[in-house]
């Protein structure tokens, strides 16, 4: 038996190249994982740039739109918990290709027809595709990287959220084709991924282990799956509650002399953008637990100024307001995803971290909400959640007063 086999099954070791490859070996992985974790995002999100010039073409109705981009987040939420507890079950890589291959399919649906019965069918699949992708990879990435990988898997995926659409909004104003080319390039980016992904595991697959969940014999005191969720939930609700308010609700309200789809691809790629750039620098400037304060107090705040805001904006307003709330977005995601790191059993991780994304989601629901009532009533739901966000900031800095939780 070779020097490198022995020392995987627990033995002493008489390589001194075998710890080096295994550094090597985990940053392989975990680069083929942030890639299908950024392919996910744009998958995910490019349509979002596509549905003014699909409605155009296709005449499709203000309820028929909203229903297709509503129905997502219908197939995503059983992607989101069947994928985080079958990934903790079955393996990860399992989970993960399994939801990019079910978003392909989905996106390919789209592809060969626009019509309205096959958009909702498709973008029912392509949910449950990046609810699988998404909670697999991102409890993947915690298991190699830890904090910092949980961190880096949320700000990769939201990249692939901003610019997915904003490629796609280049896109589609290039000209008639261009809807089609749009879910090409998605469905080809995926596949690739997936590619990458395997050759990444199998050149690895001599100096890792299968699984890094059987390194774990015992799980510490402090760690415990209500606590994970105590600390990463309050957060949850304003992750895409923020985000979809500023690329979907707000865009309606402001008039430019761009064409539809490069104005939504624009907002979405502003808000997604800021969120990616803002977790960077809560990064290099070691916030630590507070950033999640910051999160909902910015979040407090978008939600105080849309409903204050008059109701066809400028560009003066609304572009400070799409920053804010992708900020907002951005940190809340970034300080769920190390709180479950930093408190959930590594043997449920993909199952929280599934309930987390799950509740996430649940804001995708705000911008149609926020369409089918009057404005006084829209006004009153966002100082709603005005209040509520402030009152989960002053709940998480009251709690870490008397428990640290976490160093970073």
């Amino acid at each position: 038996m070779s020097s490198e086999s022995t020392s995987l099954m627990g033995r002493p070791s008489t390589s001194a190249a075998a710890p080096e490859r295994n550094v090597s070996g985990v940053n392989s992985r975990f680069g083929a994982v942030l890639v299908v974790l950024f392919t996910t995002g744009w998958v995910a999100n490019h349509f979002v740039a596509l549905m003014p010039a699909i409605s155009h073409r296709e005449h499709l109705g203000t309820a028929t739109l909203d229903a297709v981009f509503g129905i997502y987040a219908l197939g995503l939420l059983p992607g989101l918990l069947i994928g985080g507890r079958a990934s903790d079950a079955f393996g990860r890589q399992a989970v993960a290709l399994a939801g990019s291959a079910t978003a392909v399919i989905g996106t390919i649906a789209m592809l060969l027809s626009q019509h309205a019965d096959v958009l909702l069918a498709g973008r029912f699949i392509v949910g449950a595709g990046v609810g699988l992708a998404m909670t697999s990879g991102t409890a993947w990435a915690s298991d190699l990287k830890g904090p910092a990988g949980a961190a880096t898997a949320g700000a990769v995926m939201i990249a692939g959220f901003a610019i997915g659409p904003f490629a796609a909004g280049v896109i589609a104003a290039a000209g008639e084709s261009g809807i089609r080319i749009s879910f090409v390039v998605a469905a080809v980016m995926v596949v690739a991924a997936m590619v990458i992904l395997i050759v990444a595991v199998q050149r690895t697959q001599a100096v890792l282990p299968a699984t890094t969940r059987d390194s774990e014999l015992s799980t510490p005191p402090q760690k415990s799956s209500a606590r994970a969720l105590s600390w990463a939930l309050p957060l949850a609700p304003w992750v895409f509650a923020s985000a979809t308010l500023g690329f979907v609700a707000i865009p309606a309200r402001v008039h430019t002399g761009l064409a539809a789809p490069m104005a939504a691809g624009i907002a979405t790629m502003l808000v997604n953008g800021s969120s990616g750039i803002i977790q960077v620098i809560a990064r290099a400037g070691k916030w630590g637990p507070r950033t999640g304060i910051a999160g909902a107090v910015l979040a407090a705040l978008g939600y105080a100024l849309t409903a204050l805001a008059p109701g066809t904006m400028g560009a003066a307003l609304s572009l400070p307001l799409l920053l804010i709330l992708g900020c907002a977005s951005g940190l809340s995601l970034r300080e769920g995803l190390i709180d479950l790191e930093a408190a959930a059993p590594q043997q449920v991780r993909g199952a929280l971290t599934g309930i987390f994304y799950a509740l996430t989601y649940i804001g995708f629901g705000l911008p149609l909400l926020l369409a089918t009532v009057d404005p006084g009533v829209s006004q009153a739901i966002l100082a709603a959640m005005a209040v509520l966000a402030s009152t989960a900031a002053v709940s998480r800095a009251a709690r870490l007063r008397r428990d640290a939780h976490r160093q970073n």
